[in-house]
């Protein structure tokens, strides 16, 4: 899993469990191999390279992901029965019919050696869907004794049961702004929130986020990086105020956006992962705005609970069950998503 905040590849090694119609699942080993600093930037700015650029860094970096993969393998000493990849997003406007995470499928079962399923958003989109998010069906299945499953990454999504149907959307830009201004004062993020807590609440900003149109549109609904960049990164670009009384905002901007998202529903049981449940100010912020006590599980969950729940894909994928739910992304119907690729030493037999 590679998200928009650039953290790094996060792999995890899982085993699932089907018992009485029930799953559940193990995190043998996690780790997140943090980008250098030359893929940081190409990955950046691969967006506006040109089509023949863009087709060989997909290959490129699938050879990357197959050899980290590769590397995080060494001391296993049992082969996984697949990769479930979800590659890192250059393109997501599906209005458009569109989406690419490059890493390309092939390329990592090449190099690995094992079975690969990659590209799980475009059937979706094909079928008339957002192509996201695709989490919702992981929150279904494994964490369903939960009320609300709130991820906060690059972007906050959520994921809850209405009406008899799991339902879930894009909220907010979250880590993509935190994480922009941060850079700002010298450092990559804002550990705990800790410089957010220095500044004070810019009204005018904090009208300005929330005035954004995005709010208006009615789900299902997602966000795209460049969108985030559009419409929320040149507010603040704009923005003259000092930069701890943006992430102050922009922090306070978050909670209420989540607030707004789920304040026509019962309070419940509030599941936080993703990078931004390690920002304590910002989980009391969240706490404060929507009345619930917010519970973040260990490490291992809130870091890696996306790459369990595609590895989760993967295995729905090969088994030829739905992991795409028409309820969340909109299309017209639940699908089994994602492209498989078989290594290269399978296809000679």
């Amino acid at each position: 899993m590679s998200g928009s905040s650039l953290d790094g590849v996060d792999i995890a090694l899982c085993s699932f469990t089907l018992n009485h119609g029930k799953w559940s699942f193990e995190i043998k080993k996690a780790k997140t191999y943090p980008y250098s600093e030359v893929w940081k930037i190409k990955l950046q700015e691969l967006p506006g390279r040109k089509k023949a650029d863009i087709a060989s860094d997909d290959i490129e970096y699938g050879k990357l992901l197959g050899s980290l993969v590769h590397d995080f393998l060494k001391d296993t000493p049992e082969k996984p029965d697949l990769i479930a990849s979800h590659g890192h997003t250059i393109f997501h406007e599906p209005e458009k019919g569109y989406t690419l995470q490059i890493g390309d499928g092939q390329a990592i079962a090449d190099t690995t050696g094992i079975l690969t399923v990659s590209n799980f958003r475009q059937k979706d989109i094909d079928l008339g869907g957002q192509g996201a998010p695709l989490v919702p069906i992981g929150d279904k299945l494994l964490f369903s004794n939960y009320d609300f499953c709130l991820n906060i990454g690059g972007i906050a999504n959520i994921s809850y049961e209405e009406n008899g149907q799991r339902v879930a959307f894009d909220i907010c830009p979250a880590n993509q702004l935190l994480n922009y201004l941060s850079r700002q004062t010298g450092v990559p993020y804002d550990k705990g929130g800790a410089i957010a807590q220095l500044g004070k609440l810019d009204k005018k900003l904090f009208d300005q986020l929330n005035k954004d149109d995005y709010y208006r549109k009615e789900k299902p609904k997602s966000l795209s990086n460049q969108y985030v960049t559009g419409a929320f990164i040149s507010r603040l670009e704009l923005s003259d105020t000092p930069v701890e009384d943006k992430l102050y905002t922009v922090v306070k901007h978050i909670a209420w956006q989540i607030k707004q998202s789920i304040a026509h529903l019962p309070k419940g049981k509030l599941l936080i992962t993703g990078g931004g449940a390690h920002n304590h100010f910002l989980v009391k912020a969240i706490e404060l705005e929507t009345g619930m006590a917010a519970i973040v599980p260990g490490k291992e969950i809130v870091n890696f609970k996306e790459a369990l729940i595609f590895a989760l894909m993967g295995v729905l994928r090969i088994t030829n069950e739905n992991n795409c739910l028409a309820s969340v992304t909109g299309a017209k119907k639940d699908s089994c998503c994602g492209d498989i690729h078989y290594p290269d030493d399978h296809k000679k037999t």
